[in-house]
């Protein structure tokens, strides 16, 4: 009971954080008088916040094995070059679509409009907020999920399907607020889009987390006395036996195989191995106990 109110709590409190952090745009919008395209442009930045979380989720993770070291030196390179391609095509072509009088109309090229544009007290605090925002996200991952959880497939599409459904709604609601002559309730609608947007992620995140929360089940136990009856792995189809499960944890061949684990994104069966182990080395030891009192 109070493991499930604890949990609540913690949702309404991340519901909250969210909302008021994407409330900052609207002191840019009543306050700075920003038009479509700042907030269009604020959360093209956004993207930019999000695609460098994900090169930290990349580069912050277990290190057990240099089969670790592809994320860093071969997964994160490779993300940073085709996001990077992404995001800036994805904002040429905002400023190409919103930029006409405004400051991007002046500064010319992408770079330099998003240097004037950071000029700005307000669009640095908005930045900010929305920077926040996605380290609450990836410290609730964290918390429950572990760290380094997520596998090579996940990371590198996650940014992409959320990109694509919010700016296409983003995008439609800019060129409507246009032909409307900016009206400010037409501002405060898109912000409160983009953030309803936010919440359903959120929440979706919360019962996609929910669902994968670890419970090591008779099923498990059952899977992981088929692979491993006694502390034994198959190395290229050869059976490499060990003294104890203990013995077995410690080795290289055990490291090995949690690291391609992470790697491809097999957390809940990585739990499980490391349960099952962890169970084994504890009969081991109690069992040498009660011979030691014999």
């Amino acid at each position: 009971m109070f493991y499930g109110e604890n949990q609540e709590r913690h949702q309404r409190l991340g519901i909250f954080t969210l909302l008021a952090l994407n409330a900052i745009p609207l002191i840019g919008v009543l306050q700075f008088n920003w038009a479509s395209f700042d907030l269009i442009f604020l959360y093209w930045l956004e993207n930019l916040v999000i695609g460098g979380f994900v090169v930290l989720r990349m580069l912050v993770r277990p290190y057990n094995h240099a089969v670790d070291l592809i994320f860093p030196l071969l997964l994160a390179p490779f993300f940073v070059l085709h996001y990077g391609m992404f995001c800036y095509g994805h904002g040429s072509f905002i400023i190409s679509l919103f930029g006409s009088g405004t400051i991007a109309s002046v500064n010319g090229d992408l770079l330099a409009t998003a240097q004037a544009m950071l000029s700005s007290n307000i669009m640095i605090t908005a930045v900010a907020a929305l920077t926040l925002l996605q380290l609450v996200d990836w410290l609730r991952s964290i918390r429950r999920q572990g760290l380094g959880s997520e596998g090579a497939a996940v990371l590198m599409v996650s940014p992409y399907r959320r990109i694509v459904v919010l700016h296409l709604t983003i995008l439609c609601g800019g060129f409507a607020l246009m032909a409307l002559d900016e009206p400010t309730v037409g501002l405060i609608l898109l912000i409160a889009i983009k953030t309803a947007a936010d919440v359903m992620h959120w929440r979706k995140d919360r019962r996609h987390d929910d669902a994968e929360a670890f419970v090591f089940t008779d099923a498990h136990l059952a899977e992981m006395q088929e692979k491993f009856p006694e502390p034994m792995v198959k190395v290229n189809g050869k059976e490499r036996r060990y003294e104890s499960f203990a013995a077995l944890k410690a080795s290289s061949e055990f490291r090995i195989a949690q690291a391609l684990m992470r790697l491809i994104g097999a957390s809940e069966e990585l739990k499980a191995m490391r349960a099952y182990i962890d169970m084994k080395i504890s009969e081991e030891q109690q069992s040498v106990g009660r011979g030691a009192v014999r």
